[in-house]
């Protein structure tokens, strides 16, 4: 039974096999010990450096006891220091210079003679006291008198000799105290001699470093005066063994490979001589023995190789119709027969297994065909609704030739490809500027209808609306209505004074917005009322600000403050404001987009989760004089006002030269608005006002009218039959109010918690320019 087994039969000859070359290539590589390689190059680098080292402290020995002499010698008879000196120089070819340099005071020779040796092997004399530096202020000098043993100090670069050098000092001491040192000048090529005349293995290169681990000397020229590589310098300090193994060597000539340091000591200096051993040359028997067994476990591993296609070819030939099958499937032919299975084992089993995966892959297949039609379908929905979501939106920038003195730019992303962002903006009267930013609690589909539907109820309602605080409150009662869903929608709601710069705002559950000046960035706090779509007697609190010029205010919806990292961490509003901050007076597009870029980064690799909506709108200017209001009145309701106030706006429209039936026109209507106003809105009151507000425009007369009375809408009266009887004498408004839904070319009508509200626009010609001729 276990031979019936393809796995079992493959298994058992490939182990075979396996036995067979592992056996081989352990029986090599157990002779193969290349620790005892590695010990062995220890031992060797050790001793050479353990030479080199004694080389270099023989040859700076006799320097300093040359040194160290002179310093009994010169002390004793300081006058005879120049012949001194230069006899000692003649005698010992390691020195290139030696000086006696005395502390300036009385009592001490007058001359500091400084004796070096020249490259053509003559003797030069110069006095240090005539150098332009005074050398009694040099650090080596100040470091030298301390040495009354003698110390060697560090090295430096002889301008006048143009080398390498390194001076030992010995303090000359008289009655116990210094007046004055000698100095013992070494070149440093010496050392570079030295290095080059060791017998190093091929690849090695040798060094010396001095006590802040800079290059006294080294094989590689170009790294002399340059400081160590940190990990050198690291193990040099922290390693108490003869060698450390370097990962990456500092001389370029070793191609960046490892090397092991081997260094010592340099007794009566504080170097170190080390010396550098590529890895590679150390391994490099190693890697030849493991070549050669590499080679036998080829041959042997060939050999398995043959043994196992062979048996392999044998045992899975009935695999070859399933493959040629399989490659039918591929090619989308599923209508095949397969040979029937000859035996249980594995090739039977797989053969059953394929057959029914044929049946059921058909199967399959016609159900994605069916998939993938229906989402393509379900796309190109989304697709539609998309573009239509995105029609009912305003453009992204407004700036109208009416309304230069603002200008507005928004930006809208779905999270899907429908989402239930809002943003809009339009035109409630040649003055009256409304915009406004929302999110709908949902997302996708859902959210969008909803916008959909917030965002045509809003433009059908908004012009019956004095007040955003009205408009909210009108659109909240209609999107409560047959709210099955529970759903709801945050809106902010502004309506600006174009010509003034005023902006009245009121919001349902809303982000706060942002006002951006020179002065900084700040939020402006409002009192909010419930979201729309929930509680149909909430109320919504206004807040009136008014805008300056290049402030820009910035609505935005929670999909800029609620965005996430990779981390969740949340935008938040301190970034939002730390973002505007940065450049608050630019432009709309500029605030926008920018704001948009900086959730962009933030966000990366998070993904956005929430739609995201900005709206930025700069105030330029206020308009200028000539469209400021003609009359700003608030009379009390009374007969007497009405008629006065009557004549001042004939007198104003004459005075602007409004043409006498225009004039007549407003006169009817106001008349025949504000006694209504006083015989019937205000029945019962005792201090009622009525507010006027008149302005001028380039082809019309406009007029603002409100009045705290009961609530009367003049475009809801029928309109009266005009046979027999032309109006009825007890119905309020009757042919007044036909005539005055007549005669203004505009009538709206709204009316909130401050009453009702009128208003009013009478087109008039253009006036001629007068006439110059003669």
């Amino acid at each position: 039974m276990f031979l019936r087994s393809i796995a079992s039969r493959l298994s058992l000859w490939v182990l075979a096999g396996s036995v067979l070359v592992l056996t081989i290539a352990g029986g090599v590589l157990f002779y193969r010990v290349s620790g005892q390689i590695l010990e062995k190059a220890h031992g060797e680098a050790t001793a050479l450096a353990n030479e080199a080292g004694n080389r270099i402290e023989q040859r700076l020995a006799r320097v300093a006891d040359t040194a160290q002499t002179l310093a009994v010698v010169v002390g004793a008879h300081p006058d005879g220091a120049d012949l001194t000196l230069r006899g000692a120089l003649a005698r010992n070819a390691d020195l290139s210079g030696l000086a006696a340099a005395f502390v300036p005071a009385a009592g001490n020779p007058p001359e500091s003679p400084f004796i070096s040796r020249q490259d053509d092997g003559s003797l030069d004399r110069r006095d240090l006291r005539k150098d332009i530096n005074p050398y009694w202020q040099a650090n080596w000098f100040l470091a030298g008198l301390s040495c009354s043993q003698g110390c060697w100090q560090r090295h430096f670069h002889s301008q006048s000799r143009q080398r390498e050098m390194i001076n030992y000092s010995v303090a000359i001491s008289a009655d116990g105290r210094p007046t004055g040192l000698i100095n013992a000048d070494v070149s440093l090529d010496w050392l570079s001699r030295t290095l080059k005349e060791l017998g190093k293995p091929a690849g090695a290169y040798a060094f010396v470093l001095d006590e802040s681990g800079t290059y006294l000397a080294h094989d590689n020229p170009a790294l002399v005066g340059q400081r160590g590589q940190a990990n050198l310098l690291e193990a040099l300090a922290t390693h108490q063994a003869s060698h450390v193994r370097l990962a990456v060597a500092q001389n370029p000539q070793a191609q960046g490979k490892p090397v092991w340091i081997y260094f010592v000591p340099i007794e009566g200096t504080h170097w170190r001589f080390g010396l550098a051993m590529p890895e590679s040359k150390i391994y490099a028997g190693v890697r030849q023995a493991f070549v050669q067994a590499l080679l036998l476990g080829l041959l042997a591993l060939l050999a398995l190789a043959v043994i196992t296609l062979a048996v392999t070819r044998r045992i899975l030939t009935p695999l070859g119709t399933l493959t040629s099958r399989a490659e039918q499937v591929a090619r989308g032919a599923l209508a095949f027969e397969l040979p029937p299975a000859r035996f249980p084992d594995e090739v039977g089993r797989l053969t059953q297994a394929f057959d029914r995966m044929r049946t059921e892959l058909a199967l399959h297949i016609a159900e994605l065909t069916r998939n993938a039609k229906e989402q393509q379908r379900l796309a190109s929905e989304l697709d539609i609704a998309h573009q239509i979501q995105t029609a009912l939106l305003p453009g992204e920038h407004y700036l109208d030739a009416h309304c230069e003195n603002f200008e507005l730019h928004a930006l809208l992303r779905p999270a899907r490809a429908v989402g239930g962002d809002l943003y809009s903006y339009f035109m409630l009267n040649e003055r009256r500027f409304c915009v406004m930013v929302g999110d709908v609690s949902d997302k996708g589909i859902p959210a969008a209808l909803f916008m959909a539907r917030t965002i045509t109820l809003a433009k059908a309602l908004a012009p019956r609306a004095r007040s955003p605080q009205h408009l909210l409150s009108m659109l909240n009662v209609e999107l409560c209505r047959n709210n099955d869903s529970c759903m709801f929608v945050s809106l902010l709601c502004g309506m600006l004074d174009t010509a003034t710069g005023e902006l009245v705002m009121a919001s349902a559950g809303h982000e706060p917005p942002v006002l951006c000046d020179a002065d900084g960035v700040r939020l402006i706090e409002l009192d909010t009322g419930a979201a729309l779509g929930l509680d149909e007697e909430a109320r919504y609190p206004p807040r009136t600000l008014r805008l300056h010029a290049d402030q820009t205010l910035l609505l935005y919806t929670d999909g800029i403050t609620e965005a996430t990292d990779t981390g969740q961490q949340l935008f938040g509003v301190e970034r939002l404001l730390a973002c505007l901050g940065r450049s608050p007076t630019g432009s709309a597009a500029e605030l926008a987009a920018g704001l948009l870029a900086e959730v962009d980064r933030f966000a990366e690799g998070a993904g956005q989760a929430d739609d995201i909506t900005v709206l930025a709108l700069n105030w330029h200017h206020a308009l200028a004089d000539g469209n400021a209001l003609m009359l700003d009145l608030t009379i009390h309701a009374s007969m007497d006002d009405v008629f006065d106030t009557l004549d001042r706006c004939d007198a104003s429209l004459r005075d602007q030269g409004v043409s006498p039936a225009v004039r007549d026109d407003v006169r009817l209507v106001l008349e025949e608005l504000m006694v209504n106003m006083v015989e019937h809105g205000h029945a019962g009151g005792t201090d009622r006002k009525i507010e006027l507000h008149m302005r001028l425009g380039d082809d019309a007369v406009l007029i603002d009218l409100h009045h705290d009375g009961h609530p009367f809408d003049p475009l809801q009266v029928p309109t009266p039959a005009l046979t027999g009887d032309l109006a009825d004498a007890d119905e309020i408004g009757g042919l007044g109010i036909h005539l005055v839904r007549a005669m203004a070319s505009e009538l709206s009508y709204s009316h909130d918690e401050h009453g009702n509200h009128l208003q009013l626009r009478f087109l008039h010609p253009a006036r001629p320019e007068p006439d110059h001729d003669v």
